[in-house]
């Protein structure tokens, strides 16, 4: 278990593991014939901010797994040898925090889980456009709200000494960022008190997560929960 623990730490794993969501979120627009489909909260910035890339959107994606393979192995110069089993066990125990987290909210929201009244057909191509949605919001929200943000405000909080971090830097740094996390999706939706308090919640779990467990697992945490509610409701 202790080799698990810190090979679920390491860049590699982490980098693989997300990369995952990635491909299944490209892949899975262009299979359902949907490639410039309503896209997660950071693809749309991101496309807006780079107007060249529309319909090329899996551009910023191609770019993003190049500047991960820099950053892994030139950057860090991670040698870690990646083996099946590390990679199954980071995907159970996101599996996990997914299911905590879908059976926990509502409670947390005032809001009991309730029996499922429908379930979608999995052969219907708009299912899985949902599900490919999904993973790529696991991947962009996550990138952005936990490995940018998250650290960019401890960075911003110490003076841009991260390695002098306190306690303290890292619950403002958590607290900061699951609410601008809650706060950004109402730039394309009516705001609500409830729809605020819920996404802030959710925001905690994460940054939470991302802190004490990386980046790999917190992306497939929010993607299957993602999936979770798409499938249930």
């Amino acid at each position: 278990m202790s080799r698990y623990w810190q090979a679920s730490f390491s860049p590699a794993y982490n980098f693989f593991l997300a990369i995952g969501l990635l491909v299944g979120y490209e892949g899975i627009l262009r299979l359902t014939g949907n490639p410039s489909s309503e896209r997660n909260l950071i693809d749309i910035w991101l496309t807006r901010l780079l107007g060249w890339a529309d319909p090329y959107q899996w551009v910023i994606s191609l770019a993003i797994v190049l500047l991960g393979l820099a950053y892994v192995y030139g950057l860090r110069r991670d040698k870690t040898k990646l083996t099946e089993w590390i990679f199954a066990l980071m995907l159970l125990e996101a599996t996990g925090w997914a299911w905590l987290l879908y059976t926990t909210l509502p409670i947390l929201t005032s809001q009991w889980l309730r029996p499922p009244t429908m379930q979608l057909n999995l052969l219907s191509p708009n299912f899985w456009e949902g599900v490919g949605l999904c993973m790529g919001a696991g991947f962009y929200e996550e990138l952005f709200f936990r490995v940018v943000l998250v650290n960019g405000l401890i960075g911003l909080l110490t003076g841009l000494r991260p390695q002098k971090a306190s306690a303290l830097h890292r619950i403002v740094a958590w607290i900061l960022s699951a609410a601008l996390f809650s706060a950004a999706h109402f730039l394309y939706e009516p705001a609500t008190l409830y729809a605020f308090f819920y996404r802030a919640l959710f925001g905690l779990f994460m940054s939470g997560i991302y802190i004490l467990r990386g980046f790999g697992i917190t992306a497939w945490a929010h993607a299957l929960y993602d999936i979770a509610v798409l499938w249930w409701h």
